[in-house]
Parts: C-alpha cells; sequence; structure tokens
C-alpha cells in the first residue's frame, strides 16, 4: 500500500478501477455459472422426477375419473338453459336427421338397384329424379352435423379457457405455479394444448355415444317390422358384447395418450428453456449439454410414439375383426334365419297369410269383418296401421286376439267366462285390459 501511494493519482485511480471491474466481472461470470448449474440441475431433476412419478400414475376410468369429468363438465356447461346447451340439442337433431337420411339413402338406393335388375326405365328415373331433389338437402344436413359440433367444441373451449385464465392470473398464482409449486409443469401446454384436445374429445365422445344409441333404436325398429324383435335383439347383444371386450383392450390406450402428452410437454419445455437462457448457455458454450438435453427427451418421444403406434396397429387388427367383420356376419345371420330356418319359414308364410287376407279386407271394404288372431305374426306398428286403416275406410272390426296392444282400436268389449256367462260393456279407463 505504501508502495501504491508514491504512485500518480491518475494512476492509483486507474488501478483500483480496474481491479474493482475485475472483481465485479470475476463475481458477476461465477454467480452466472452457479446460476447456470442450477437451472440445469432443476431442468434435468425435475425432467426425469417428472417423467417417473407421472409414469407411475394410474390412469383409469373409475369414480375418480367421473368425480373430475362432472366437475369440468359443470364449468363447460354452468346452467340448463345457455348457448351449450342449445347446441348439445342442435348436435342431437343434427345426429336424428343425419340417421333418417342414411335410412332413406339406403332404402333409395335400393329402389335404384331394384329398378336397373328390374329393367324399369319408369321407376329409375323416378327413384333418380327423387334422389337429385334430396341432394341439397342431404348436404345441408351433413354439413349442420359438422357445424354444431365444430361450433361446440368452440364454445367448450372459450368456456374453459376463460375461467383456467380466471383462476391463474388471480392473484400471484401464476408466479407460485411457475416458482413455488412444482407439481403442475409445462403450464402452457396445459393452458393451451391440452385444453383444445380435451373439449374436442368431450364433443366427440358426445356425438360418439349418442350417434350408435340413436342408430340402434332406429335400425332396430325398422327391423323388428320385418324380421320380428328377435332379429334386433341378437344384434344389440353382440354390440353390447363386443363393446365390453373392446373396452376392455383399449384400456392401456389411457395412459399412454397420457404418457404421451408428458413427453410432448417436456419436449416443448426443454426447447423453451433453451430460448429463455439462450445467452447464459452461449457464455458458458454450453450447446453440447443442451444438445443431449433436447435429444434425449426427443428419443423419449420417439419411442413412446413407435410403441403407440404399434398398439393401435394390433388394437386397430381386433378392431376390424370384432366390429366389423364378425358384425357383418351376425348381420347376415339375422336377416337370413326367416329363410333358412324352419321354424321361421313357418312363421314368414304365416305372416304372407295374414297379409293377403287382410289385403282382401282392404279390397272388398265390407261393412263389418271378424278377425281371429289375425296380427299374431306381424309386429305391432304394421298391426296399428292396419286397424287405423279400417277405421278410416269404415270397415266395423270384431277381433278375437290376446294383444293387449288392440285395444285401442276398439269400442266395445265381450267377455266370455267358459261356463255359459257374458259381459259386454263399452271400454273405458275403468276397463282392466287383459292379455299379454
Amino acid at each position: 500500500m505504501a508502495g501504491m501511494s508514491k504512485l500518480p493519482a491518475v494512476y492509483r485511480h486507474g488501478f483500483m478501477l480496474a481491479s474493482s471491474m475485475a472483481l465485479s466481472y470475476w463475481v458477476t461470470v461465477k454467480w452466472l455459472r452457479e446460476r447456470s448449474k442450477q437451472l440445469l440441475a432443476k431442468d434435468i431433476n425435475s425432467s426425469i422426477k417428472s417423467h417417473l412419478t407421472k409414469q407411475d400414475q394410474n390412469v383409469a376410468v373409475d369414480k375418480k375419473f367421473f368425480r373430475k369429468l362432472i366437475i369440468l363438465l359443470k364449468i363447460l356447461i354452468p346452467r340448463v338453459f345457455c348457448g351449450e346447451s342449445l347446441f348439445l340439442v342442435l348436435v342431437a337433431i343434427s345426429l336424428v336427421a343425419r340417421t333418417y337420411a342414411d335410412v332413406w339413402m339406403i332404402h333409395t338406393t335400393t329402389s335404384v338397384e331394384s329398378a336397373i335388375i328390374g329393367r324399369s326405365s319408369i321407376l329409375f328415373k323416378e327413384c333418380l329424379s327423387r334422389f337429385a331433389y334430396a341432394m341439397p338437402l342431404l348436404a345441408f344436413v351433413n354439413n349442420a352435423l359438422k357445424y354444431t359440433v365444430d361450433e361446440l367444441k368452440l364454445r367448450f373451449r372459450k368456456r374453459l379457457s376463460l375461467h383456467l385464465y380466471d383462476q391463474y392470473l388471480k392473484g400471484y398464482t401464476y408466479y407460485q405455479i411457475n416458482t413455488l409449486d412444482s407439481r403442475i409443469s409445462n403450464i402452457d401446454q396445459l393452458l393451451t394444448q391440452d385444453v383444445e384436445k380435451f373439449c374436442t374429445s368431450v364433443a366427440d365422445l358426445y356425438t360418439n355415444i349418442s350417434k350408435p344409441c340413436m342408430d340402434i333404436v332406429i335400425y332396430a325398429r325398422k327391423l323388428s317390422g320385418t324380421i320380428g324383435l328377435s332379429g334386433p335383439s341378437l344384434l344389440v347383444l353382440y354390440l353390447i358384447c363386443a363393446g365390453l371386450v373392446l373396452t376392455r383392450l383399449r384400456r392401456p390406450i389411457g395412459r399412454m395418450t397420457v404418457a404421451e402428452q408428458q413427453f410432448e410437454g417436456e419436449f416443448r419445455y426443454v426447447n423453451s428453456r433453451l430460448v429463455t437462457n439462450c445467452e447464459e448457455i452461449a457464455f458458458y458454450n454450453g450447446s453440447r449439454r443442451e444438445k443431449m438435453i433436447i435429444r434425449d427427451g426427443f428419443e423419449r418421444l420417439i419411442k413412446h410414439l413407435r410403441s403407440l403406434i404399434i398398439f393401435r396397429l394390433v388394437m386397430g387388427c381386433i378392431d376390424s375383426v370384432i366390429a366389423k367383420y364378425i358384425s357383418t356376419c351376425v348381420g347376415y345371420y339375422v336377416v337370413s334365419r326367416p329363410f333358412l330356418d324352419p321354424r321361421y319359414a313357418r312363421h314368414t308364410r304365416s305372416t304372407y297369410n295374414e297379409l293377403l287376407e287382410m289385403a282382401r279386407l282392404f279390397y272388398h271394404k265390407p261393412q263389418f269383418a271378424i278377425l281371429d288372431e289375425c296380427t299374431s305374426a306381424v309386429s305391432v306398428d304394421v298391426e296399428g296401421f292396419m286397424y287405423e286403416y279400417c277405421r278410416t275406410v269404415g270397415i266395423t272390426l270384431f277381433t278375437v286376439s290376446h294383444r293387449k296392444s288392440l285395444w285401442k282400436y276398439h269400442e266395445y268389449c265381450l267377455y266370455m267366462d267358459g261356463r255359459g256367462s257374458y259381459s259386454f260393456k263399452p271400454i273405458d279407463e275403468h276397463t282392466s285390459e287383459f292379455g299379454s
């Protein structure tokens, strides 16, 4: 210090300034280096820890899942009368219209094929013109369904996103989640991509459940009028059993989908971390380490996606066999029973005879007719059409039957007990209806 005091003041001040700058530089470099190590260790540890803990989570459709789903549905649909409820109803109406449009298309296509096989130019032109007139309506029905589903997804996303951002930006929640609480990682992905996928999945789940149910009800009703209730019942029973089997086999897809989103989020996070800390990484020449971290996350993602693709390949083959090919065989069997089974053949002949007798009745139009179990081999809707037509053209009917469904087409009841006694009285609300 004595030697320094002999130096000129300008040198002395310059030396002190250089020493302080060097000390400041050394302290800054040391702090940045330690900070970078801490960030790197935190990122690696959090990535590994989240990867291990999230893989151990049990993802299943259980009571806990449904409780959480109900909470989210209350956010998506807060009231009975709201925009989301309106579009739920519109989607249901569009699904019903789409199903009836499909039934009409099947009937029209069959008529066109019959006209071609029968070489009937008049019937062919009539069916073709009817199809041409219906084209705009069919196009509107198909696109109306797409519009209502897309609008429902958009409304769900808006409702859920606004709710989550209100909670996320309430007070210092955003700061606590990002700095103090490590339970939630990749918050940017959760608030953007995951919300969009969840809302899309909920809307698709609604349509994927309601559309098959409506199809089953409508097609079963149409089919039961032709071959009876046993055919549709067998088909519905097979669909239920096949659905249970496929649901059991698809259980791993839930865990694999959750793991996919976690790997995607981690891969996005390490890339965003590189952008955030690029200056420090470049200063300490940490590109090699960052490359290792990014490639490690990317390799884990690719490995998981490849296993997911293989699982979907196997499930696709099983799904095609159970839900497509075997169900087609069951459908052929149900349709062919009236023609190949002797018992059904007798039932078909009986149905044909009953319809032929009713056709004669409709042609002659007598004042009254006595019908003895004339609708025992036909369906309830065909039976109702027959009796309504007889009432319309003024035919008085005396019916002997064990069907309860025929009471509403009559005004008086004649009951004989088999011992010589009888009762004849009008049918009213106090009348005890018997039969099956």
